[in-house]
């Protein structure tokens, strides 16, 4: 009798979906993706992927078609509910909508059975199709339709608590990347001209000033000028380029005034990229089950069998109840719910988790491994030695190389004025604030010509550099280090070395990872004596140099071999492979869009200070959602055991069901709860941050 009901029921489902009562698909809309997706801002003015305009509109058209259902079971309830406190009888105005919304439910289990899978929902279906059944058998009863009206609803609660935990990564993605730079200067007829980047095709002349991305591939047609290439190539010091050579897109401009003629450009490639960054965000999303997924969709057949069971041993009711206590909609529910409070904890201390597995997979990592420059060091360097020439001193050569820089905003010059800070200089005045910039900088400073720059802008500016330095240059630039040259009235006065400054904070958290059990590791593309010298000065044992980006993902697969999982961070395109291979992978928020959009993990405030913290939460969460899964089980077994044992009906089994739903929510929002009544909100970062203002004269 139940079997055939139930035949009948689904044969009417899919005569409701064939008139059309089911949601229609809409046709995909021509956008441009700016500065993310899925909450980000758009605009209707040029045509993207139709592949990837579809995918969006799915996904948009998944999450109205879950809220109306939704709303829809949860007016079946409330009039229900209504109807048997006033009229009972009248609760048959409510059983063509509870009908209508079973569709979806019918729908998801005839899928998974036509893929040889056996889904929570096919439990949910024949549970719910049940109880209906049950309530047309014994005259319209009102207390069986209602028992499948709560089955309904709790069936849409999951899936709206599913969906909304995600797409909650995605949603912080998108104000994550911000507003695209839209607009460059083009040279036509000898003026430059601002341009919306759209426009730009290949052969136009593209200039780039001191401080500004690069934001074409092409090669220097006029100018020179020094470049931070760090995100592509991981060394730490600027290189150096002139007419002819190649220059790339998503590097800075340190200084000097470039003409680029562009070679690789386009709003095509634009979109593409955008379209592509999501469409990775969203296979880290689908490509593996979560666990409450998993351990859902493995207790169908159990649950099945106990039914079976049931319904030979004490007949439909309590085979009824039996599937309605199932618990894969409990878990479905509290362990969404769980991860999506554990992300707000994450985003509340500066930490974006893009993909909630990852805070799962952190748990198992006993492997950290950094990227070297960028992330275990800051942009800016600092002056390290100071090489003297032709009789001056230190601070004579540091007074004129800041006043030189002081209106300039790249690293080096922030630099160097930090440097004359410390020592309490006092800047002389500009004569002539007219700049020759390239390779460095030429100025008019108290009475004296002084020239601030590479060996390079020396040379072509025809001053010798005594055999003392040369030297001393070549070592340097061994160890990875830059030099800046100072001459005063054509004379080399003296040279900075410029070293990397590592992260206030990467010692403390070199010691707390150590404390955790963890080994460490740091890989680089820079030279072997830096990257050694970095190692050495944090206590990391083991090291890797002069890698290149496809050599980063080999090492890393190498430690995963060995039986490490891998936590990665880096911050650079040359990175992007290693943090796809890693078995974690983080950024921090000013790296490329490349290192952001591949990592898992990204440190909005642009530090490491919370990083420990993140190995924390993932402990956390694990804890929780190990109490939530024993309580929604171990809810179910009393459950199971109240219907064989003390005969539960059908409402008694929902009501054991409801308390463990409430018990395993409650614990899903106990970090939240617990989290209200902490002070600080935030944990303590590892260093206070220093902020520096750097006046025209230092004092």
């Amino acid at each position: 009798m139940v079997g055939g009901a139930l035949l009948v029921l689904a044969s009417s489902f899919y005569g409701v979906k064939a008139t059309g009562l089911m949601a229609q698909k809409k046709s995909p809309p021509l956008i441009t993706l700016i500065g993310g997706l899925d909450g980000a801002s758009v605009t209707e003015s040029t045509e993207i992927s139709p592949a990837i305009a579809i995918e969006i509109d799915a996904k948009a058209e998944e999450r109205e078609a879950v809220e109306h259902y939704f709303k829809v079971s949860s007016g079946v309830v409330g009039v229900g509910t209504l109807a048997m406190v006033v009229f009972p009888p009248a609760h048959i105005i409510a059983i063509p909508a509870l009908l209508y919304t079973l569709v979806p439910m019918f729908m998801d289990a005839y899928d998974g059975l036509k893929e040889r899978r056996l889904k929570p929902s096919l439990v949910d279906s024949i549970a719910v199709g049940g109880a209906i059944t049950l309530g047309l058998a014994n005259h319209l009863n009102p207390f069986f339709f209602m028992a499948g009206a709560v089955g309904t609803w709790l069936y849409y609660l999951s899936a709206k608590l599913v969906l909304k935990t995600k797409d909650d990564s995605i949603k912080s993605l998108s104000n994550l990347f911000g507003e695209q730079a839209r607009f460059v200067w083009l040279l036509r007829d000898g003026v430059e001209v601002e341009t919306t980047f759209d426009a730009v095709k290949v052969g136009d002349i593209v200039v780039v000033s001191a401080g500004e991305m690069i934001p074409v591939d092409g090669s220097v047609l006029q100018g020179m000028g020094s470049i931070d290439q760090r995100m592509l190539t991981g060394e730490a010091h600027p290189v150096e380029k002139g007419s002819g050579e190649a220059v790339f897109a998503a590097t800075t401009l340190l200084t000097g005034h470039l003409h680029i003629r562009v070679e690789k450009a386009g709003a095509d490639a634009v979109a593409a990229q955008i379209g592509e960054i999501w469409s990775r965000t969203a296979d880290y999303r689908t490509s593996v089950e979560t666990r409450s997924e998993q351990l859902s969709n493995k207790a169908v057949l159990p649950t099945l069998g106990t039914g079976a069971l049931a319904l030979l041993t004490l007949g439909p009711i309590g085979a009824t109840a039996i599937l309605l206590s199932n618990f894969s909609d409990a878990i479905q529910l509290a362990a969404p719910l769980s991860t999506l409070n554990f992300l707000h904890l994450a985003a509340k201390s500066g930490i974006l988790i893009k993909d909630g597995r990852a805070l799962e997979s952190l748990k198992n990592v006993n492997t950290v491994v950094f990227d070297k420059t960028g992330t275990l060091t800051l942009e800016q360097p600092h002056v390290g030695n100071i090489y003297l020439c032709a009789g001056y001193d230190e601070d004579t050569v540091l007074r004129y190389a800041a006043a030189a820089e002081v209106k300039q905003s790249h690293p080096v010059a922030k630099a160097i004025l930090l440097a004359a800070k410390e020592r309490s200089l006092l800047l002389p005045p500009l004569d002539d604030a007219t700049y020759q910039v390239g390779y460095g900088i030429k100025a008019h400073i108290d009475g004296h010509w002084v020239w601030v720059g590479s060996n390079r802008f020396m040379a072509a500016e025809g001053i010798t550099i005594p055999d003392e330095l040369q030297d001393r240059i070549s070592d340097s630039h061994a160890k990875g280090h830059s030099l800046i040259m100072v001459a005063i009235d054509r004379q080399l006065a003296g040279a900075l070395v410029m070293y990397p400054t590592l992260r206030p904070e990467a010692k403390v958290l070199v010691s707390r990872l150590k404390q955790r059990g963890l080994s460490l590791c740091i890989i680089s593309g820079d030279h072997h004596l830096p990257t050694k010298a970095l190692a050495d000065e944090l206590g990391i044992a083991l090291f890797f140099a002069e890698t290149l980006p496809e050599d980063k993902a080999s090492l890393i697969a190498d430690l995963q071999q060995q039986g490490h999982s891998v936590c990665f961070i880096g911050d650079g395109i040359n990175d992007t492979i290693a943090l796809k291979q890693a078995n974690v992978s983080i950024s921090l928020s000013g790296a490329t869009s490349a290192a952001v959009d591949t990592a898992q993990i990204i440190m909005m405030d642009g530090t490491l200070n919370h990083l420990d913290h993140v190995f924390e939460l993932s402990q956390e969460f694990d804890n929780n959602l190990h109490i939530g899964f024993s309580t929604v089980i171990g809810g179910s077994v009393m459950c199971a055991s109240g219907v064989f044992l003390l005969h539960f009906g059908i409402f008694s089994a929902l009501a054991l069901q409801t308390l463990t739903l409430m018990a395993s929510v409650g614990n899903a929002f106990l970090p939240i709860m617990k989290d209200k009544k902490a002070i600080p909100l935030l944990p303590e970062p590892l260093v206070d941050d220093v902020v520096v203002t750097l006046d025209k004269k230092v004092a």
